[in-house]
């Protein structure tokens, strides 16, 4: 099966610590969270995912450096997650 990998932006924003609130301001409904940033990575791509696996047109993506953030701490960062990936895990369920 071949790869469908997709790439937004994120907005990473800490809310306690170590734990970051993660959004994406091109896919909506795209929200999670995570501790550390490992873990966070891990939870955006996979929220990233489920929102977007099975769309068959996806969002236009803003570029990282038009993304104004004001918060402390917060970040712009980009997201990658391989589609057919989470295509097949909902396969599984």
């Amino acid at each position: 099966m071949k790869e469908r990998i997709v790439i937004y932006p994120a907005i990473f924003k800490p809310i306690e610590d170590n734990v970051y609130f993660i959004s994406f301001p091109d896919v909506k409904g795209a929200i999670t969270e995570g501790h550390g940033l490992k873990n966070a990575f891990e939870m955006a791509a996979d929220a990233l995912g489920t929102i977007l696996f099975d769309e068959k047109k996806l969002p236009k993506m803003t570029d990282p450096a038009e993304i104004k953030i004001e918060e402390p701490g917060a970040f712009v960062t980009l997201v990658s997650t391989d589609l057919t990936k989470s295509a097949a895990n909902f396969e599984k369920m």
